[in-house]
Formats: structure tokens, sequence, C-alpha cells
């Protein structure tokens, strides 16, 4: 083993404690501030319907250009979810940006 694989595979393991860290901080959160917590879990709710409506509208089309990749359908169709739920998130963020920007002029 040659130092790059050791530097890999330690830096492997920071990222697993780093997301474990950060996960069990979010429940230890979550289940002293019930309410914070309801909010949150709608948030999580909200982002899995996103990605499965995504996931529903993506096509499992396969262009022959892209035979030469081994790509197939089931490929295809999660890398059309991944674009689906960036464009349906990236209005959505448009949309609340410009809504609270009228808000703010109209309610002055």
């Amino acid at each position: 083993m040659d130092l790059i694989n050791i530097g890999i595979i330690i830096t492997y393991i920071m990222i697993f404690g780093a997301a474990l860290t950060a996960i069990v901080f979010s429940i230890v959160n979550m289940s002293k501030n019930k309410k914070n917590a309801k909010k949150t879990l709608y948030a999580f709710g909200a982002l899995i319907l996103v990605v499965l409506i995504a996931y529903f509208i993506s096509s499992s089309e396969v262009l022959t250009s892209y035979t030469k990749y081994e790509i197939d359908s089931g490929t295809s169709k999660r890398v059309g979810m991944g674009l689906n739920t960036f464009y349906l998130l990236s209005i959505c963020a448009l949309i609340t940006v410009l809504f609270t920007e009228f808000r703010k002029v109209f309610k002055k």
C-alpha cells in the first residue's frame, strides 16, 4: 500500500465520521426542539416528493450514440431524475426569491 492509498482511506474515514456526526447531532437537536423538528421533517418530505416527481417524469430513453459508453435505461432514468430535480429546485428557488422581493416592495 502506498501513501496515496493510505491518504484516500483516511479521507474516507474522516468523511464518514463527519457525516455520522452531522446526522447524530441533527437527531439530538430535533429531539430537543419538537416544533423545529416538525418543520424539518416537512421540508425533508417535500424534498423526497420533488425527487419522486422528477423520477417519474424522467425518460429512460437511451440514444444510440450513448451505447458505446454502456449506458442502459436505468442509468438514463437516474440521470434524467437528477437533472429534473435540479430544474425543479432551481425554479422553486427562483420563485421564492421573486416572491419575497415583490412582497417587500408591495408591503411598503
